[in-house]
């Protein structure tokens, strides 16, 4: 699935469109008045449900603030990348859009971007303040709707029929890889008929790849992300448990088909990948509907520490600094209204189907409510525990991609496999003019674990 995709996913939920108008969320509260007057243009990616919100959204602000009038531009997530990229070098950017974190940095990096005023939110109490403060400035330019970890989805009615309760899903990779082969189903030959847990999709595997090193306690990149330190021995063990995965426990093909895709179609038992994609189970056509629940990624020790893995942040909107001191107040005050509240950062919690940034709401009755599957909980679960890598070099991906390549389909050995991808990697970054905002080093597990 490419990343235009991963993020309409969501938009293919008849179920969570539905939600905005139905789930008995709260409304939203309106933002004060501006001085600006005129025309707010601001550009986002297209997910339905999100879209439905935001119109709500955009008309409470407007009635609090006359005068102004909102466009509201939505493009394919992988359309709006390249427009953001390229309209901001010739100024044709608007005054605020959505971005990614995977090429929000390049620009902050380049001034293009305002910082957020200091008093826009209680930011001692966002979870992403401490990675999102520029390393340079101190100021932070983006807003987070909430995040997505890694995790396991799994058929109740498997569950049921090998007599596992959802509480004894394991939490150590050795109990795992077990049961992942109970619940797989082969022919006489060894030949995957049904995979067990299915890892397969290149970001699944990428994340998982990446979550796997974290948990060992070691990092991608050297202390001053200059390199890669991808083959390290950490980086070994991690890929080679996701080869052994197909080749050797034969718990998943490489040839069959999506591993979401599996499992909405009981192809597949279960699967280990992000929250966002419990989107299209929640759509009652899904055969899936109703007969699946999540589970914490297992660790190699069956602990959270030394950490969980990967965190992979939803990143919220930029103002960009070409734009004169009243349209950029203006555009404030609107992302303030759009995820300023209590109750707003609930909502968009159920619509992303993540943790929201503010961890202390996980405990909503709203949320509580909503969340089928235990989507959220689990990987709330696990958020204090997880690491944002920040910036991901964009070259990384393809290398990654030609790495699982290399060993599950020309069974390269994992430390092959990890020189070239390392080497690779090293020659873009020597050639990249900036520095990287890598984050990861910044992690600190909870006191006391």
């Amino acid at each position: 699935m490419s990343k235009m995709n991963r993020r309409q996913f969501l938009g293919a939920s008849a179920a969570l469109a539905g939600a905005a108008a139905t789930l008995g969320l709260p409304r939203m509260t309106h933002a004060q008045g501006v001085a600006y007057k005129g025309e707010l243009e601001m550009w986002d990616w297209e997910i339905g449900p999100k879209q439905e919100f935001m119109n709500e959204i955009r008309a409470a602000f407007e009635k609090a603030n006359p005068g102004i009038t909102t466009k509201y531009t939505t493009f394919a997530y992988g359309d709006l990348a390249t427009k953001i990229l390229s309209s901001s070098e010739t100024k044709s950017n608007p005054p605020l859009a959505k971005v990614h974190n995977e090429w929000r940095p390049s620009l902050q990096k380049a001034g293009q971007l305002a910082p957020y005023p200091e008093d826009l939110f209680d930011f001692s109490k966002l979870a992403s303040t401490p990675f999102l403060k520029d390393p340079v400035t101190g100021r932070v330019y983006t807003s987070l709707f909430g995040y997505y970890t890694d995790q396991v989805f799994v058929n109740t009615d498997d569950l049921a029929a090998q007599g596992i309760k959802e509480a004894d899903i394991p939490r150590k990779w050795d109990d795992f890889i077990k049961f992942a082969q109970q619940l797989t189903k082969k022919d006489a030959k060894g030949t995957v008929l049904r995979p067990g847990i299915s890892i397969n999709h290149s970001y699944s595997r990428q994340w998982l790849w990446q979550t796997l090193v974290y948990q060992q306690g070691a990092f991608l990149y050297n202390a001053d992300a200059t390199q890669a330190i991808w083959n390290s021995e950490a980086g070994i063990k991690a890929l080679q448990l996701i080869k052994d995965w197909y080749l050797t426990y034969k718990i998943d093909d490489i040839n069959l088909d999506r591993s979401f895709d599996m499992f909405i179609n009981l192809d597949a038992a279960g699967y280990i990948s992000q929250g966002y994609t419990a989107g299209d189970l929640l759509d009652p056509a899904a055969k899936v509907y109703g007969k699946w629940t999540t589970a914490v990624t297992p660790t190699w020790t069956g602990k959270p520490t030394p950490s969980w893995g990967l965190l992979s942040p939803e990143e919220g909107y930029a103002v960009f600094a070409n734009y004169p001191k009243p349209v950029q107040d203006a555009s404030f005050a609107l992302i303030k209204s759009i995820i300023g509240s209590d109750e707003n950062r609930i909502k968009w919690s159920v619509l992303i189907q993540g943790p929201t940034d503010r961890v202390d709401l996980l405990g909503s009755d709203v949320i509580k409510k909503n969340d089928i599957g235990k989507v959220i909980q689990t990987q709330g679960e696990t958020v204090p525990y997880r690491i944002n890598a920040g910036e991901q070099p964009l070259e990384a991906f393809k290398i990654w991609q030609d790495m699982f390549d290399s060993v599950l389909l020309k069974n390269t050995s994992a430390k092959e496999a990890l020189d070239t991808a390392t080497a690779t990697m090293n020659k873009a970054l020597k050639d990249t003019p900036r520095k990287l905002l890598i984050l990861e080093r910044q992690y600190k597990a909870p006191a006391g674990t």
